[in-house]
């Protein structure tokens, strides 16, 4: 239980979603990924339901405060994926595994931005046809790209560690 190195992993999230990741935003409609999620569902993989939904709290919380809009949507959402992630736990090492956490983040990532673009385009124009391709399932993909991220990491700290 490194709570301090799970903190550190979703400080230096938040910091680069806030400062780098919209520069590599992609598509008129600024299609970014969410490293901030990813760094959730890896920590409630590890932790388990509830470190995953305290951290997924306080990290949409900040994320909210910081967006200023719709303050608690993310926070809402963080602790619900980061809670349901965390039932994942006793599968942890095939999760963590080859291309398990890449399936698993595009399932969770899907539902998350379902719900919030869902929420966050109530009372627009857009419908549902147009939000679903335009924000959901770009987004979606480029967060779950990201994640590959994470594998390679796990899994080179595996070979160097040697376990």
């Amino acid at each position: 239980m490194n709570y301090f190195r799970y903190f550190i992993l979703l400080l230096v999230s938040l910091i680069l979603q806030v400062t780098i990741i919209k520069f590599i935003a992609v598509s008129p409609f600024n299609i970014a990924p969410d490293i901030v999620f990813l760094a959730i569902i890896y920590i409630a993989v590890k932790e388990g339901s509830l470190s995953g939904s305290l951290f997924g709290f306080s990290a949409g919380l900040f994320i909210d405060i910081i967006s200023g809009s719709f303050v608690g949507l993310c926070a809402l959402l963080y602790s619900i994926f980061g809670f349901a992630s965390g039932y994942l736990k006793r599968d942890e090492d095939k999760l963590l595994k080859k291309y398990n956490f890449l399936v698993i983040t595009l399932i969770f990532t899907l539902l998350n931005f379902l719900i919030y673009y869902f929420i966050y385009f109530q009372g627009t124009s857009l419908t549902f046809l147009d939000i679903l391709v335009r924000y959901i399932i770009p987004t979606s993909a480029y967060t779950s790209l990201f994640s590959l991220f994470y594998i390679f990491l796990i899994i080179k700290r595996k070979v160097i560690s040697g376990y």
